[in-house]
């Protein structure tokens, strides 16, 4: 698969040579995974027998309410003006805001994802099945109106009210999956068990249900788990750890760790926060996301609490941390290292990330980038959806044409019309899409000057 990165003014038109800083040597990238339809949930695989019955697809389950639909279609209107405003840059942690009795309003929703909500958290301990379904088929909505993809998380079991010894996954535990899968949640969240054996299990079930682009993370909410952390972090896709006692140093000790076990894994990491005016413990790990485990967080003027939130998170991060090391270990990440590294030293304003796979747009987030904008374009919905989660990562949603320069300049034309930049910015391109023009394997830096 070919690579190749670029440095481009946008409107322009002519190309320069630029040599690579790191080295000229061809490098490639794997190639991306071919992109798996996904099964229809009616299909006949085994169920297991905690709860028996097929699952059922997400268009019989889905109700439409028309107080819903209004709420959405009311703002149509707007959309072009959303679409000419330059958006602002995102902060690089993510915010996961948890669905309830506040967020039933199609309005609040909007304006969360207005706000900068990356993903929504459903909890059955707070939000009853209709509910849950209008809510997200309100977020689905308002994502593709916005054109600004956004993850929905599962929290399959309860914390509070979960028996740590208690083993497996119960019978109330299938029915949440049920729903999130016959929904189309992009993440499910669950205790590993006390012998770790629920993420497994999971596992199995979702390949059986041909599922696997569901993604698993493992909620740490007892620490005296005897499984061990390395066998966990293998098992899931991500880990959810507490962070609700910001004075508690171990903790946040601990926590760094583990970022740090996860990064080297190419796994995310979301930590809860207990409490929205003290962050520092919750931020000073440095995790993919923020979890608003409260579900009335947004109760009154959502809008602002978001706009406070997203300020104290800013403030945070613009501090002096001990960053996570990320080590790039294949040729690809090297690529995308050197790329990311020549975007800062060349004070580019974003470096822009072609892919139909995780792959280089996980690594890119492990390396942390702390001054560089990193956008993902991919034809992807599904895979854009879950980079929502990833510390820095902007998915946007863009076909792929068969030809790269036809791709770069629809993305070019479109980041401009969606506001994402102005004439005259300057953006790294890298891209894993194969193009006849360029040689496979090579690695290769472009300057187009103004016109």
């Amino acid at each position: 698969m070919g690579t190749c990165s670029y440095f481009r003014f946008f409107g322009t038109a002519a190309a320069n040579k630029y040599s690579m800083m790191t080295n000229e040597t061809a490098l490639t990238l794997e190639s991306g995974s071919k992109k798996q339809p996904l099964a229809d949930s009616r299909s006949a695989t085994t169920i297991p027998a905690a709860f028996p019955k097929r699952l059922i697809s997400r268009r019989e389950s889905t109700v439409v309410p028309e107080k819903i639909q209004h709420s959405i279609t009311k703002h149509s209107s707007n959309r072009k003006q959303c679409q000419t405003t330059t958006l602002p840059v995102l902060r690089k942690t993510k915010i996961i805001a948890t669905l309830g009795a506040a967020t039933e309003n199609g309005d609040v929703l909007r304006s969360l994802v207005e706000a900068g909500v990356s993903v929504f958290r459903l909890n059955r301990g707070f939000i009853n099945r209709e509910s849950a379904l209008k809510a997200i088929y309100v977020i689905r909505s308002v994502s593709t109106e916005l054109q600004r993809p956004v993850s929905i998380l599962l929290d399959a079991q309860l914390p509070a009210a979960r028996d740590q010894d208690s083993s497996g996954i119960t019978e109330n535990d299938w029915a949440d999956i049920r729903l999130g899968l016959e929904s189309g949640v992009d993440w499910l969240a669950l205790s590993p068990g006390p012998n770790g054996e629920s993420l497994p299990q999971l596992r199995r079930f979702l390949a059986s249900q041909k599922k696997n682009n569901v993604r698993i993370l493992a909620r740490m909410a007892n620490r005296s788990t005897p499984v061990a952390f390395g066998q966990i972090i293998h098992d899931a896709d991500g880990l959810i750890l507490d962070g609700s006692s910001p004075d508690n140093e171990f903790l946040r000790r601990e926590n760094l760790l583990i970022v740090q076990n996860c990064l080297s894994a190419r796994k995310p990491v979301v930590i809860t926060a207990g409490s929205i005016p003290n962050l520092e413990g919750a931020l000073s790990a440095q995790p993919d996301a923020l979890l608003l485990e409260e579900q009335d967080s947004f109760e009154q003027d959502p809008a602002l609490r978001l706009r406070t939130l997203d300020d104290q998170i800013r403030r945070e991060e613009s501090r002096d941390h001990v960053s996570p090391a990320a080590v790039p270990m294949t040729e690809q990440e090297i690529t995308v290292a050197a790329a990311l590294q020549q975007a800062d030293e060349t004070k580019a304003d974003a470096i822009l990330i072609f892919t139909r796979s995780e792959n280089p747009a996980v690594f890119c987030a492990a390396l942390r980038p702390s001054r560089v904008r990193v956008i993902v374009i991919t034809p992807d919905v599904r895979l854009a959806r879950r980079l929502s989660l990833s510390y820095a990562i902007e998915p946007i949603v863009l076909p792929f044409c068969t030809h790269l320069k036809a791709t770069i300049s629809a993305a070019e034309k479109v980041l401009l019309e969606r506001g994402y930049f102005t004439p005259g910015a300057k953006v790294v391109f890298l891209t894993d899409q194969l193009d006849d023009g360029e040689p496979a394997g090579a690695a290769q830096i472009r300057v187009l000057s103004p016109v």
